[in-house]
This record gives C-alpha cells, structure tokens and sequence, in this order.
C-alpha cells in the first residue's frame, strides 16, 4: 500500500514575515509580486478584472496588490480581449470597478466596450470629467463586425450623456472620437436627446483650434459637414464620426485620393458593414462587386467563385446581384452569370425548391439522391462532360493496353531468340 505523504510537503508554504512558514489558504495570501507575475499571462481587461476579484469585489481605493496586478500601462482598454461569454455577463458595477481599479480617469485614452451588451452605461461614471480619454467605442461590437444586436442591448443614453458631457464640458477636453450604439441612430430624430449632445459635441469641436486634412490640408470637416453627422433625413450616416480614422485617430478629407490616382480609391474611406471610418493606412478598403459600396477588406464574408470579387454580406443575405447556393455557400456574381453563361449560376428549382450550383446538383445526381427532372435537364450538359471524359479516359486506358499488349509480345520474341 502506498505510504501517504508527509503532511509538510502537502500544502506549498511560503515563509512568513517572521520566517516561520505559512500554508497558502487563499490567492490573497501570495505576495503581490507572484500575483503580478501569474497576471502578466492575461489579457489586460482580464488583469482588472482579476485585480478587483481578489479585493473582495471592492476597488474603490487601488492597493499595493491591484497595483502591482494591473501595472500602468493602460492608454487602451479593449473588453473584446477577454472571451465574448464572459464580456457579454459584465454588468454595469463590474465595468465601474475596473474603471476604479486602473484609474481610468488618468490613464486610458481609448475605451472600447466590445460585446458588454448586459451594461446600461451607468458604470461609465469613473469617466467622468476626464481630460486625457481620446475615443469611446460605444457600439458594443468588435473591429469589422455589423452593428445590430439582438435582442437590443440596454445601454441608455440617460446614463451615458451626462458622463460625455462632463468630458466635453472641461477645457482641454482630447476626446476626438466617438462610435455610438446603433440603436441610438437607427431612427433619427432632431428632439431625442442623443441628437442635443451631437449639437452640443460639434459645437465644442468647433470652438478647437482648426484641423486640416493630412493630405491636402483642406480644414476639416469640410464644407456642410460636421464632426458628428446630425443629419436627422440621412440613416445612414446619422450619429457616425467623419474626417477621423478609427485606427489611427488621423484627420483626412473624403475628395483626396491615394497617389493622386482615382482608380485606387480615397484615401479615407467609410465601411458600410461596420459604419467606420479608416484611412488607407489603417485597413484596405474594397468595393463590392454587387452595391458597389465601399467596406473594409476584414468585414466581408464572401467573393465571387468565378472573378474572386468581393461581394458584401448584405447583398448576399438580399440576394442582391448575386446568387448563393444553399449546400456549399458558393456564391457567383450576377456579372459572371452574365458573362458565363447559365452553367454559372445558382438557381431556384421551381420543381423541388432546390437553390444550389450545378455542380452540387450533379454531385448529388453521382450519389443517387437527385431524382428531380428538372434538376437533372439543368445538369444535363455536365452529365455529357462527364461521360465524355469518362469516354476519353477508357481510350487512353485501351490505347495503354494495347501498348503494353505490344512490349510483352515484344520481349517474349527476344526471350525465345
């Protein structure tokens, strides 16, 4: 029977202050300097996080231990770098501690709230009054993703505005850039009180001292523009931040091109997916092959099996100028179907309801489960493609036969020789 170990060495001790050891009961008990090293594996926000967990979800005042947890380091604050399960269950009263904990106020110039759906943005109250905060991300979705969420998240702009307000309000105020939820732009209107804080932002903006395009070093916004489009009779781009790069923070006009060459693009261009501004610099910028809308290259989901063209989600999902097949996701612009004929094209059985390419229908006829007539006769023309070459490869297989038919008659008459 194996010997049970001495009771010593079942528990890691650590030496005391007095030098006498002591067992290691609770994760508070460990110096600070080991916890700080166990942290330094974890992303930042999961640092915080972990700060104020081990302070008794109380981080109203930092200590030596969730100093030396969290460090200084913190100009960017990302939620989007923990797990989105665990981003998606913090409550206002979680983001309001790690604020605290890191000393938001003083130390991060750019805060993006990605996948915190469950907040209300009463835990953004730290924030409030800060002079150094740059950009606040507030849509609630990651770089290149679309910004509707469902169900609607609970994020108030009763909470949110005074709190952006303190922080416009202050002299020497660095905020540049804001990304609001799109439940708050999706149906404009000129009472609400979102649109009163844009008047009031843009007013702000413009008493600052004038910014002028990178390029051309036109002042910006340009023209009828504003920083924060308050355009209430356009949708689409109510409430979205122009002339500022969401990478990158640098101011560039609309009407500047890249080298000065058209057919490349603008210098600055606007997602459609993701309703973000980012200059060339930043993210490549392509146009759909279907809308001819401009999106960033990481927000597209599809391209064209024949050409390689990107073609954007929502036209996919709309079908628009394009066809998709249900079985392989193929997906074929309504060019190349132009260009290359029906055998291109996804289609729409009326027979047996069947939207896929020809290819899959023929895989499926090979397999026995395609017994539809009308699928078949569409196919019809890859059935005799592949007997043809079913045909052409029995003939080189007989034409192989018969040569080595040749050369074994060939060397039995030497052998008998």
């Amino acid at each position: 029977m194996m010997e049970e170990a001495p009771p010593d060495i079942k528990r890691r001790r650590i030496a005391a202050a007095g030098g006498s050891p002591q067992r290691i009961r609770c994760l508070t008990n460990l110096p600070s300097g080991i916890l700080a090293h166990a942290a330094s594996f974890l992303a930042e926000p999961s640092k915080a996080l972990f700060a104020v967990a081990l302070d008794g979800n109380s981080a109203a005042s930092t200590n030596e231990r969730s100093s030396a947890i969290v460090g200084n380091q913190w100009s960017i604050l990302d939620f989007g770098g923990i797990e989105e399960e665990l981003a998606t269950k913090l409550n206002d009263d979680d983001i309001e501690k790690v604020l605290l904990c890191i000393d938001a106020v003083n130390k991060v110039k750019r805060l993006k709230l990605t996948n915190c759906v469950n907040i209300t943005g009463a835990g953004l109250e730290p924030l409030r009054g800060s002079l150094i905060i740059e950009q606040i991300d507030l849509s609630l979705v990651g770089e290149h993703q679309r910004p509707h969420i469902s169900p609607e998240p609970h994020i108030s702009c009763s909470h949110v505005l005074p709190i952006l307000d303190s922080i416009i309000e202050r002299e020497g105020c660095s905020l540049m850039h804001l990304q609001f939820p799109h439940v708050w732009r999706e149906v404009p209107s000129a009472e609400s009180e979102f649109h009163a804080f844009i008047l009031r932002y843009n007013q702000m903006r413009g008493n600052w001292e004038e910014i002028g395009c990178l390029e051309c070093n036109r002042n910006l916004p340009f023209g009828s523009d504003e920083w924060i489009d308050g355009d209430v009779f356009d949708p689409f781009f109510y409430g979205t931040h122009s002339s500022t790069c969401y990478g990158c923070m640098k101011h560039y006009c609309y009407r500047c091109v890249i080298n000065g060459e058209w057919q490349l693009g603008s210098i600055m261009g606007n997602c459609v997916m993701c309703k973000r501004d980012y200059c060339v610099d930043c993210i490549e910028m392509h146009t759909c092959r279907s809308c001819n809308g401009q999106n960033c290259n990481d927000c597209y989901g599809y391209e064209c099996h024949q050409c390689n063209e990107k073609i954007c989600s929502k036209c996919v999902e709309r079908g628009h100028r394009n066809f998709k097949c249900d079985d392989c996701n193929v997906v074929v612009c309504f060019q190349c179907c132009v260009v290359g004929g029906e055998e291109n094209k996804v289609h729409f059985c009326d027979q047996c309801s069947d939207r896929c390419c020809d290819e899959c229908r023929f895989q499926k006829f090979r397999q026995g489960e395609q017994d539809c007539a009308e699928c078949i006769k569409r196919i019809a023309p890859l059935l005799v493609g592949e007997c043809n070459r079913l045909y052409e490869g029995n003939e080189r297989l007989q034409a192989e036969v018969t040569e080595l038919k040749r050369e074994i008659k060939e060397l039995k008459s030497r052998s008998r020789n």
